[in-house]
């Protein structure tokens, strides 16, 4: 299963603007760049309100196997192909402010220079193995719970496990300040000039604002006196008593039910297309946007079918889903050393 936290506030920070926040900004940027002899370098501070997370830990319902910070790239400008962006927990507090880096000049709310208005960056070294950069300006981090995502010829989307981090943040072992994104030290020191990533931020008005996607294993698998799926023969996967919606928060039961596509006729007064048979313990669901097509729920060891008695289902959990949205259910089944895929158009919508 799958537990969502989006983002509670974000902002960029620029060198060659150092008293300028834009925490209104539709978007995040992690950047280096030459303007002639002048050289500017963004980084990004993106937090989450992480405590609906540690009370569901507490209470048992949810156990946390992998934390993923999940940033959609919306635009990038004279990128390298090669390269690796860092994440760091923040070591100090900041203020979002209510700044766009061009369009409402001001300086209230996190910038280079400052963390909050007033108030700035630390100098030197702090607890924890702090570190810093410009003298106290840029931010200051944890190298503790770092970590990375490196590159090669590939779409920008980070999605970077930063499990170390949030464990940290629940027991308390470190203030939960948020993740601080950035180009590594080498690439921000050199002489290169290595363009403009670009990722939606908290104020965007699209479907992709930060989030951390936190997965464990809930399955189950006791079949009863149920039958198998042959694994020589064609089978489909359906849904049974699927609704058309759900409200957003909920945590939905889906039933999932396996046939034989072209039942074996017999001499029975049942009708074989309702045989409940159990699917190998090798299946998997997976949830996208039927209409942007981006995926949601992977398939993978956080989202396998379970089965008891009656059959065959899995759990959502649809906190922070994004309302008023259509979402397409697919399956995947290895048996027999092959991987079938199953998209027969299975929707339904998330609702307020």
């Amino acid at each position: 299963m799958y537990y969502f936290v989006t983002s509670s506030k974000d902002a960029s920070i620029y060198l060659q603007q150092p008293t300028q926040n834009t925490g209104l900004d539709e978007v995040l940027e992690v950047s280096k760049v030459y303007y002639g002899s002048l050289k500017d370098t963004a980084r990004s501070l993106v937090k989450f309100d992480i405590g609906g997370l540690s009370s569901s830990i507490d209470n048992g319902s949810v156990t946390m196997s992998s934390a993923e910070l999940i940033l959609k790239e919306c635009e990038s400008n004279e990128i390298p192909l090669d390269y690796t962006i860092e994440i760091y927990p923040v070591s100090e507090s900041w203020d979002m402010g209510l700044g766009t880096r061009f369009d409402d000049i001001t300086t209230d709310g996190v910038t280079w220079n400052y963390r909050a208005s007033g108030s700035k960056w630390l100098v030197g070294s702090a607890s924890l193995e702090s570190t810093g950069s410009y003298n106290g300006n840029g931010g200051m981090w944890f190298t503790a719970s770092a970590a990375s995502q490196s590159f090669s010829y590939e779409s920008s989307d980070l999605n970077v496990d930063v499990l170390s981090a949030i464990d940290s943040w629940v027991s308390g072992s470190l203030p939960n300040n948020g993740f601080i994104v950035k180009h590594t030290k080498t690439f921000e020191d050199d002489t290169n000039d290595y363009g403009q990533l670009k990722f939606f931020s908290k104020e965007t008005h699209t479907i992709h604002q930060p989030k951390i996607r936190v997965g464990w294993d809930d399955s189950e698998f006791n079949t009863g006196s149920l039958s198998a799926v042959t694994l020589t023969d064609d089978i489909k996967i359906n849904t049974k008593r699927l609704k058309k919606s759900y409200k957003v928060g909920s945590t939905p039961k889906i039933e999932v039910h396996g046939r034989e596509l072209y039942p074996s006729r017999t001499f029975s007064n049942t009708f074989a297309y309702n045989d409940v048979n159990y699917l190998p313990t090798s299946s998997y669901y997976q949830i996208s946007d039927l209409n942007s097509n981006d995926i949601i729920i992977p398939f993978g060891d956080y989202s396998k079918i379970s089965c008891n008695a009656s059959g065959n289902y899995f759990k959502l959990n649809l906190l922070n889903f994004e309302i008023n949205r259509d979402y397409k259910v697919e399956f995947k089944i290895e048996r027999s050393g092959t991987v079938e895929y199953f998209d027969d158009d299975i929707t339904f919508e998330v609702v307020k």
